[in-house]
């Protein structure tokens, strides 16, 4: 899976940062699919869900204990959820200061691979994660300490074809 996308700011706060992702030919960025998504966010857990998501932004910063590894060894692939809830909202946490957020959905299977759509939005971010590891070793983007990123935010799928 490969494609080209632009990491696009998404919420910016006191304790966090969050990123979200434009993928091009897409008129809405990740993080607002998975907001706008009638199945999340009318699920049971979606404003407990909310209610973490802001906390993390402005009091806590986006600690580990809010997230659950998805994706491969050493990658940065994690979903956001709440505990006892069935909603998992991919990402790349970085640090406890920038995530960037992807798509998502509501998990009523046991493992994300055995459902299409989910699988997909993992898959998603971990195409976007080894492009995002290029560019940081290369000097392309960077991450400051308070979690901001700069540099080149637009991701051409054809400058990271043979990963």
């Amino acid at each position: 899976m490969t494609f080209s996308f632009n990491i696009v700011p998404f919420y910016e706060g006191k304790r966090a940062n969050f990123y979200t992702i434009i993928i091009e030919g897409e008129e809405l960025p990740e993080g607002d699919k998975f907001l706008s998504n009638e199945r999340v966010n009318t699920n049971s857990h979606f404003n407990k869900l909310k209610q973490v998501f802001f906390n993390l932004l402005n009091r806590f910063g986006a600690r580990q204990q809010f997230f659950k590894d998805e994706g491969l060894a050493g990658d940065m692939v994690n979903a956001f959820y709440v505990r006892r809830g069935n909603l998992r909202w991919y990402c790349l946490r970085w640090s406890e200061q920038m995530v960037i957020f992807g798509n998502g959905g509501v998990k009523t299977v046991r493992a994300t691979q055995d459902d299409p759509y989910l699988k997909n939005c993992e898959y998603s971010l971990r195409w976007i994660d080894k492009c995002l590891t290029i560019a940081l070793k290369e000097g392309k983007i960077s991450v400051s300490g308070d979690g901001k990123l700069s540099g080149d935010l637009r991701f051409n799928k054809e400058d990271y074809i043979n990963l």
